[in-house]
């Protein structure tokens, strides 16, 4: 589907400018934000390189973990009739990338993960609260250091690229808890009403 929307875009601007006789800079402006795109992408390599390896470290240390570990009672208390041990480690691997910034490994221990659930929901076509819970959490997980911003603002030159660390965990944080107070609000009205 997104194929489709971005050719209708160029589609779109190809005709627009054409229209108004400015197919010269569309295509100037075409070709210098692709350049853009591809060095942005080098750019922002380098420092995922880095930052994978310093995630990489964490793990052969146990540093992950122990983490993981001390926020066991955290898994507990978002999913409590979760009792399947490799759907809990596989959402625990994906919080714990989230929180340290490795978002393209969340992305696949998140779907996984959300596999595991679907299974264990019987692949109904409702989604169960374990699954909502997820989905709220992950979207909304505090992350302690948020590289792709750090490296924007670095490139657009910020004087002081990472005093948005401690602004984007304050924000994380208070997501988070809205969302996850949502969730609970919504499985305790479920709860209710099945009852009933």
């Amino acid at each position: 589907m997104m194929n489709y929307i971005w050719a209708a875009m160029i589609c779109v601007g190809i005709l627009f400018s054409i229209l108004n006789g400015t197919l010269h800079d569309f295509t100037s402006g075409l070709m210098e934000s692709s350049t853009r795109a591809v060095q942005f992408v080098i750019g922002l390599a380098g420092i995922m390189a880095v930052w994978s390896g310093i995630m990489n470290i964490a793990e052969k240390t146990g540093m992950i973990d122990k983490v993981a570990t001390l926020a066991l009672p955290f898994i507990r208390f978002l999913f409590p009739h979760e009792k399947n041990s490799d759907t809990i480690a596989m959402m625990l691997m994906s919080f714990m990338s989230n929180i340290f910034g490795a978002g393209n490994s969340a992305t696949v221990f998140s779907l996984k993960s959300m596999e595991m659930l679907d299974a264990a929901n019987g692949k109904s076509k409702t989604a169960s609260n374990a699954m909502c819970m997820f989905v709220a959490v992950s979207m909304s997980m505090i992350q302690l250091v948020p590289i792709t911003v750090v490296k924007i603002r670095s490139d657009l030159g910020a004087a002081d690229p990472g005093d948005i660390i401690i602004p984007s965990i304050l924000a994380g944080l208070i997501s988070m808890v809205v969302s996850i107070t949502i969730c609970k609000i919504y499985e305790r009205k479920s709860r209710h009403e099945f009852y009933s």
